[in-house]
């Protein structure tokens, strides 16, 4: 509890008027949500790291953009939102971990930020970051940090209570946002989604995207989230 609070206090002492890095090209986050059953509620994620990655591993703070491909769009966008938050801040977790252990690398997103990001970036913390690179991705873009960040974190008190109710006010804002995301349909998941049942709309279809690349389709019935990179 004691390190917590630290963090709060190094995080209230350092956050005010932080900007973002400055944000260099724009690169698309490509994450295919996968239907294996006919239940609408059952889906799950594969999320192509792999541009995001390299990018990171030059040290370059670039603006991730979400592009989310799917076979049916009819789910609850409220169980949505917190089951992609969770799976892509394991994932991203996974690839911060990996590229920690490259000496050469510099990271970007994954390492190379101020002080007060490493912090929070830190497993004491997990999945904080991947949360504030989501909320870039979905729509904060080149905002200075302070409008990014919950108001929680620049209260001049702080304790380990404020520290989580900032952690979950970020948490909603970026359930907020993926409950408004843009899903694109593609044919190739469609079918697969709908393979043992009635076909559903085709309202979203995107006609002219490219087939599902090989990883994709290798990984159609994992069952379980995973990332590319």
């Amino acid at each position: 509890m004691k390190g917590i609070k630290a963090l709060g206090d190094r995080m209230v002492d350092t956050v005010s008027g932080l900007k973002l890095p400055t944000l260099g090209s724009e690169v698309e986050l490509p994450v295919y949500v996968i239907h294996n059953a006919p239940d609408a509620e059952d889906y799950f994620f594969i999320f192509d790291f792999e541009e995001f990655v390299e990018q990171s591993r030059q040290g370059w703070f670039v603006r991730p953009k979400l592009r989310l491909w799917a076979g049916r769009s009819d789910f609850n966008r409220r169980a949505f939102a917190r089951a992609f938050r969770e799976s892509f801040a394991r994932e991203f977790e996974l690839a911060r971990v990996q590229l920690a252990t490259q000496k050469d690398a510099k990271r970007g997103w994954f390492g190379g930020l101020p002080g007060f990001l490493r912090d929070i970036a830190s497993p004491s913390l997990p999945g904080v970051l991947a949360n504030l690179v989501l909320l870039v991705a979905l729509s904060a873009g080149g905002k200075i940090l302070t409008q990014v960040l919950p108001a929680g974190w620049m209260r001049q008190k702080s304790d380990a209570q404020k520290l989580e109710e900032g952690i979950n006010e970020t948490k909603t804002k970026v359930d907020e946002a993926l409950g408004q995301i843009e899903i694109t349909l593609h044919m190739d998941l469609y079918r697969h989604a709908y393979r043992s049942q009635p076909p559903g709309r085709l309202t979203g279809v995107d006609y002219d995207a490219w087939p599902l690349p090989d990883y994709v389709k290798q990984h159609l019935m994992d069952g379980t989230s995973g990332s590319w990179w």
